[in-house]
């Protein structure tokens, strides 16, 4: 997956190098070179340094982001290993609930097997049961948080012991 650059760094107004891109960015400036190369960073590379303006750069990196993110429906899970969205395998779904207004909705990908998850509002469940069969899981009661502790721990004083004792 494509690592997101802080483009907020960078100033529309200013020319930058190859190595100043590198540094604003927080990546290797191989890595700025490939993207002129390969990517179509527009760089002016007719003298030595090569020289990029701020503007283009800003976005070069918004299109490299859009690139990256994809629209989910709602009905839909990502699948880090065939990274792509799917509908989950026999459209069958498990939820389980987190907080007072969200919870994990948990399917298997169609396609190779992998666990997919999603976490969603709980007021979403119901467009989502329209679409796929969802069983409602218990949540951990470890996990929920409650308003007073399971047990009372009381300390009581013992007299000090040292490490080292007087055999006498």
């Amino acid at each position: 997956m494509a690592k997101s650059f802080p483009s907020h760094k960078v100033k529309s107004h200013l020319v930058y190098t190859v190595w100043e891109v590198a540094d604003v960015l927080g990546c290797h400036r191989q890595t700025v070179i490939r993207w002129i190369g390969n990517n179509g960073l527009a760089a002016d590379t007719s003298s030595k340094p090569w020289l990029i303006e701020g503007h283009v750069l800003k976005d070069f990196l918004g299109q490299r982001q859009r690139k990256t993110r994809c629209k989910l429906a709602l009905h839909h899970c990502y699948c880090l290993s065939c990274r792509g969205p799917r509908e989950p395998d026999g459209k069958i779904a498990d939820y389980v609930q987190e907080t007072a207004s969200s919870g994990r909705l948990t399917a298997l990908c169609p396609t190779c097997g992998a666990v997919m998850n999603k976490i969603l509002r709980r007021s979403d469940l119901e467009a989502i049961q329209a679409k796929l069969e969802v069983t409602l899981q218990q949540a951990s009661p470890i996990l929920v948080s409650c308003t007073e502790p399971h047990s009372k721990v009381t300390l009581k004083e013992e007299p000090e012991t040292h490490a080292k004792t007087h055999l006498g």
